[in-house]
């Protein structure tokens, strides 16, 4: 059998293909357009097998990408089949499945930074193509800005305003976007609107075209165009707040605003928001804008006739009633107005009754006297009866009856009577304010009190009870006398003095006296009797010092100590016997006999306090110079050296700057 005959029958001949013959297998369906012994040259050259050149002829984004520079296949111009191989079969996938997981995107030529590096990848590769995608921002990202209607080129740099880790652009930078300069932009942002947020004027971050030729193009227009053709700057500013108006000059109005209506609010006259009214508001009369309170009583006058604008509330001025029917005199000058004629709508001004004073007044005597007669015991100038004359009367008014109000006396059980008031005796009025109970007949109480002044008692304690009520018992009866009757009351200092715990005995008047009861003599003998005689500065101590007040007065110690143990200096290390030093004349001045401490005081040391070398204590204080002048020592080679701590060997107490020569003489 020839071998052409062998191959066809072969069974692993490629049937009825006679590219089996020199073909490696089926190609992909990929290339089954190039399928055939025919078509090899489609891919392969002579000499070279797969030609990359012929491949790029076909895949132009992938030669593109080599041309470039950029992209995957960048630097992969040869050897395609090496990743691309062939003849596999029709199914056979040409393109090698890519690890999502840990694949290096930066061989790509496109790192994957940021915000980028959390995407997934179907979100950039989202129509199958793993190639030949753009890297700029706009290729995946839709412009919102609306930069192709911008003439500068900031809004078509996105990296300029965004990164990749924060798209976040806020806050610009003013050296990225200056609002404020006319190089970035055609409308500068000046008072208010400098602190506007971006998107409040730029909505869904659309900056080109923003209309802004007029404020309306942002703001609404709260008036509804009454001040068309006017544009909104000729009454706002941007520099004051919230646009607010700025001084608004009236005077050009048709209505120039004076006195009280310079502080009225805008809104009190126009209104706010959408019923705000600005043009042709009606101003001919105070009623036009102000309720009438007296319901059309001086019509047809106007307001201004009686009322300013130059007083607050637009309150009537000072109003001259003598030109009126009713002149006011005293008390009805203070009356208010208010009072008479009432207030709001039911106020009345023309045609009120006035021609008797029950018009006006309640009458509390109720009828008692002639409705006509008021004036005859009270006046304008006070309603009070105070001008009444009362001797006229069977019980003149003396003493301090005078100041008595009318009904202290004269209102029973809340009526007034002033006929047949019962006044034979004190008592009449004074029953229940008897401090003496009945202990006195009712008809004896003048001959201890006086109407001018009822505490003051008309009474000669001495004579009639041999006590004299002198200096400190000058005092009120009550203070003495607890009961109703007087009689009876006994004149020791005990009876009305508590004696204090473990005082002195004997009668309290040999020591104290009523002219001035704290400072006791005790008697001729003085404080000697104590044993505790006072000398120099004791005898000047005020008794309370020693004495504490509520203890008993022989309970005072008589050791210095006992009073002084606050201010001893030497905190109890001299010991307790005070006077072996010190005496009660002069106690700074000591007696202190130093030479039996074995260091008498010499020269300088005399000068010296005590607490100069026992500032510390008293016993064990060192006696040589050296302990308490260590630091008053020179530093030089006499005295850090040989000469040490012996300073008496040069100096004296006398005179410490005379040295005298050393006898040893080795320094």
């Amino acid at each position: 059998m020839t071998p052409l005959l062998f191959l066809l029958l072969s069974p692993n001949a490629h049937a009825a293909d006679p590219s089996s013959f020199v073909s490696p297998g089926p190609l992909s369906e990929h290339h089954a357009e190039v399928n055939g012994i025919s078509q090899c040259m489609a891919c392969h050259s002579l000499g070279v097998g797969v030609d990359p050149g012929k491949c790029l002829e076909c895949h132009e984004p992938v030669a593109a990408q080599i041309e470039t520079g950029v992209g995957f296949h960048s630097d992969k111009a040869e050897a395609c089949e090496s990743c691309h191989p062939d003849h596999q079969g029709a199914k056979f996938e040409m393109v090698a499945q890519i690890e999502e997981q840990g694949f290096d995107h930066s061989i790509t030529g496109f790192d994957l930074d940021g915000a980028h590096g959390r995407a997934e990848c179907e979100e950039c590769h989202d129509d199958g193509g793993w190639t030949g995608l753009q890297t700029t921002c706009d290729s995946c990202h839709d412009e919102p800005h609306g930069a192709e209607n911008s003439s500068r080129t900031l809004l078509m740099d996105c990296e300029s305003c965004h990164g990749v880790v924060d798209w976040e652009a806020l806050p610009l930078l003013t050296s990225v976007f200056d609002h404020t300069s006319s190089t970035h932009t055609d409308f500068l942002l000046e008072g208010q609107h400098v602190d506007v947020g971006c998107e409040e004027c730029h909505a869904e971050w659309h900056f080109v075209p923003v209309e802004s030729d007029a404020c309306t193009d942002c703001h609404e227009d709260i008036h509804h165009s009454q001040f068309s053709p006017r544009t909104c700057e000729d009454c706002h500013s941007v520099d004051i707040a919230a646009f607010a108006l700025r001084n608004y000059d009236h005077d050009k109005t048709e209505y120039p605003l004076h006195g009280q209506h310079q502080g009225v609010a805008c809104e009190d006259c126009h209104g706010d928001g959408e019923s705000a009214t600005y043009v042709d508001l009606p101003h001919n009369r105070c009623d036009t804008c102000h309720a009438d309170p007296h319901e059309g009583q001086f019509k047809p006058r106007d307001c201004d006739a009686c009322h300013t604008l130059s007083l607050a509330n637009f309150a009537m001025p000072e109003i001259d009633h003598d030109e009126t029917n009713f002149p006011l005199n005293g008390a009805h000058k203070d009356v208010t107005c208010d009072d008479c004629h009432g207030s709001g709508p039911t106020a009345t001004f023309a045609g009120l009754p006035f021609d008797d004073c029950a018009t006006c007044h309640d009458d509390f005597h109720e009828g008692q006297f002639q409705p006509d007669r008021c004036d005859s015991c009270h006046l304008d100038g006070t309603w009070e009866t105070e001008t009444f004359d009362h001797s006229r009367t069977d019980y003149p008014l003396t003493g301090a009856h005078v100041e008595v109000a009318c009904a202290d006396c004269h209102e029973v059980d809340g009526v007034e009577v002033f006929e047949d008031i019962a006044h034979a005796t004190c008592n009449d009025c004074h029953a229940s304010d008897d401090p003496h109970e009945g202990g006195f007949p009712a008809d004896q109480c003048a001959e201890c009190h006086v109407t001018d002044d009822w505490a003051q008692v008309a009474y000669d304690h001495f004579a009639e009870t041999g006590f004299a009520l002198a200096d400190a018992h000058d005092l009120s009866c009550t203070e003495c006398h607890d009961q109703p009757a007087y009689n009876g009351q006994e004149s020791t200092c005990e009876s009305c003095h508590d004696r204090p715990d473990g005082h002195f005995p004997g009668a309290c008047d040999e020591c104290h006296l009523p002219t001035d009861w704290l400072t006791g003599t005790l008697g001729e003998n003085g404080h000697d009797i104590t044993g505790f005689p006072l000398r120099g500065m004791h005898e000047v101590t005020s008794c309370t010092e020693c004495h504490e007040p509520g203890h008993p007065a022989t309970s005072a110690s008589t050791q210095c100590v006992d009073c002084h143990r606050g201010e001893d200096p030497h905190r109890n290390l001299a010991g307790n016997v005070c006077e072996d030093c010190h005496g009660s004349f002069d106690w700074n001045r000591v007696r202190f006999a130093h030479a039996a401490t074995g260091f008498p005081l010499r020269g300088n040391h005399k000068l010296a306090t005590c607490n100069d070398c026992h500032a510390t204590g008293f016993a064990g204080t060192p006696q040589e110079c050296f302990q308490c002048h260590r630091s008053e020592r020179p530093n030089d080679a006499v005295h850090t050296g040989a000469a040490g701590i012996e300073c008496a060997t040069c100096h004296r107490p006398y005179d410490w700057e005379r040295v005298r020569p050393n006898p040893h003489g080795n320094f």
